[in-house]
């Protein structure tokens, strides 16, 4: 852990919970004075909370509860991360933000490889919303764009088949969000994720790289699409 929410004037508290196969999760609870509802972050494949610590004061402003957490295997989680148990563990971040919100509704944001886990939360939790930044289609049409002369589909051993998921979430509110500019994951695989989700839905082009999305910053690409999305659920 290199940074904290104190760093940015922001207090937090340290939370630990359980996912479903007895790992031992960590995470910070970031509450927001008078909160609308709350953001479970689900992150991308690279570092841990203490690389999103910058994040708190975004949706702190913004009048929303925020969990930042770690898969097993991430941070001062325990355990070793599998495509099933980022899911198990995701879920289990859920549950553990809707008993911190009281009656509040609880969101899930998912960037890069946490936007196939947040889709899957969706697909087994009540989620108010759902936010998906910088994610892919499937961990094979990934491998096929990132490698074209591989068989990627008989080496694969995992799917992160998110737009087939997100083709089951009919009436959930959902924003996607890309860069053009992002060197990791392809702007066409989130495309083919988002053409392939069920309404109602928006899409929003952001600017910056895989790691940095615009939409935060007032004026920047996507920052009205993402400031339309979270004013649902302000009073």
């Amino acid at each position: 852990m290199t940074t904290t929410p104190a760093r940015f004037q922001v207090r937090y508290q340290e939370v630990q919970f359980v996912a479903p196969d007895g790992v031992s999760l960590a995470g910070w609870w970031i509450p927001a004075n008078r909160p609308c509802a709350t953001v479970v972050y689900c992150s991308g494949n690279a570092g841990n909370i203490g690389h999103r610590a910058h994040l708190a004061p975004e949706f702190y402003r913004r009048g929303f509860n925020l969990l930042l957490w770690d898969y097993r295997g991430y941070g001062q989680s325990s355990g070793r991360p599998s495509e099933k148990g980022l899911y198990a563990d995701a879920t289990a971040a859920f549950d553990a933000a809707e008993a911190l919100s009281g009656k509040l509704p609880v969101m899930v944001y998912g960037h890069s490889i946490g936007a196939a886990v947040a889709i899957q939360v969706a697909c087994e939790r009540p989620v108010a919303g759902l936010v998906v930044e910088a994610g892919f289609a499937s961990a094979a049409d990934l491998a096929r764009r990132r490698f074209p002369r591989l068989p990627s589909d008989r080496l694969l051993s995992v799917s992160y088949d998110a737009a087939a998921r997100a083709m089951t979430l009919s009436g959930l509110s959902k924003l996607f969000g890309h860069s053009l500019d992002d060197d990791v994951i392809p702007f066409q695989s989130g495309r083919i994720l988002h053409g392939a989700a069920t309404a109602p839905k928006t899409f929003a082009i952001l600017a910056g790289d895989h790691n940095h999305a615009s939409w935060f910053s007032p004026g920047a690409p996507g920052n009205a699409e993402l400031e339309a999305f979270l004013a649902r659920f302000k009073p």
